[in-house]
């Protein structure tokens, strides 16, 4: 189902706002975030986003209170990176995604609403 789309994200360096469309399945939402393709998928209690364009492919997994360990892979070489992500903040529902994290010690704060 095509879906509009309502993107943030926040850091203490960049703050980025995005209205786009995408496409959301069951437990999947795909989109296009400038140059980025971004996928993200919605399991209990728990997000996988994965964010890949020419340059990079990063996997970002958020646990509500829990640390992960997240692979970002710079294309080109073949350095591959395992950061650790803290996920302070965890919020799913319907029409609306929302998690505060850390990454490596820089804060963020993702969210994301959509609607048909």
């Amino acid at each position: 189902m095509k879906i509009s789309l309502n993107v943030k994200l926040i850091s203490d360096e960049d703050n980025l706002n995005i209205k786009t469309t995408g496409i959301k399945t069951k437990n999947t939402i795909i989109y296009k975030e400038n140059d980025i393709n971004v996928i993200i998928k919605l399991l209990n209690n728990k997000i996988e986003m994965n964010r890949s364009c020419k340059d990079y492919n990063i996997n970002l997994i958020f646990e509500k209170n829990k640390k992960t360990i997240s692979t970002y892979k710079l294309f080109g070489t073949s350095k591959e990176f395992l950061l650790e992500t803290k996920t302070n903040k965890l919020l799913i529902q319907e029409n609306k995604l929302s998690v505060d994290y850390e990454l490596e010690g820089n804060k963020f704060m993702f969210c994301i609403e959509f609607g048909g």
